[in-house]
């Protein structure tokens, strides 16, 4: 991989894991300077990145300057939400079938760090230590092409992971991780699709019930 490449792909990575991880808000525009600042690059590779994204859906060009993180409407979030629950119930299925001590380990491991990043009130950290939580999982099912589609859904809902902060937060005890975790160190497939699409279900149906039916922007426009 040559330099300009891997700076592309360096770019491109750090990108989608801050959208992923509610990094950037619903509306929010992406200032190119800034962002290459904030990653120690150049412009170019940050536009091309963006560039990138935008073709994949994750983010929206409404003109040539102007890149932002799209609105979605309540309806748009639903539509995600239940793709979700079925590809991402299949990855937590496989992952049990496959479990591993060193994943089982791993899972507890981030419960726990969400759990600490929640009493100190940290969204940032709670919402990146979910983000990973759900990826080991992921990549514990060993399916390359499930986890690249998971990515992609992820990459257009993470930004609004942060709104469910810090209602919807405070009356998640962590009960249904340690389920989802102990189904997976059991090897319990049913249980742990269960679970997960349990859990995408509270908290997406959560927000998309905070969403008008129309994204924010529109809702008050004429005929």
């Amino acid at each position: 991989m040559t330099e300009t490449a891997a700076l592309r792909a360096q770019a491109y990575a750090a990108l989608s894991l801050a959208l992923s991880a509610g990094r950037f808000a619903p509306g929010q525009k992406m200032i190119l300077r800034g962002l290459a600042e904030e990653l120690g690059v150049s412009p170019m590779p940050v536009r091309e990145a963006l560039n990138r994204l935008v073709a994949e859906g994750a983010l929206e060009s409404r003109d040539r300057r102007s890149i932002r993180v799209p609105l979605l409407s309540g309806d748009d979030l639903r539509e995600l939400r239940d793709i979700r629950i079925e590809v991402e119930g299949l990855a937590a299925e496989r992952a049990a079938r496959a479990a591993t001590p060193a994943l089982v380990a791993e899972l507890r491991s981030l419960a726990l760090g969400i759990r600490a990043a929640r009493d100190r009130g940290d969204v940032a950290a709670d919402a990146r230590a979910i983000r990973d939580y759900h990826f080991a999982i992921y990549r514990g099912a060993g399916m390359p092409a499930l986890e690249g589609l998971i990515t992609s859904l992820w990459l257009r809902t993470g930004p609004y992971v942060p709104l469910l902060f810090p209602d919807y937060a405070r009356g998640r005890t962590g009960e249904e991780r340690r389920r989802l975790t102990e189904a997976i160190a059991a090897r319990d497939g049913a249980t742990a699709r269960a679970e997960m699409a349990a859990d995408i279900n509270d908290a997406l149906s959560w927000v998309a019930a905070r969403l008008g039916p129309t994204p924010l922007e529109n809702r008050h426009a004429g005929p």
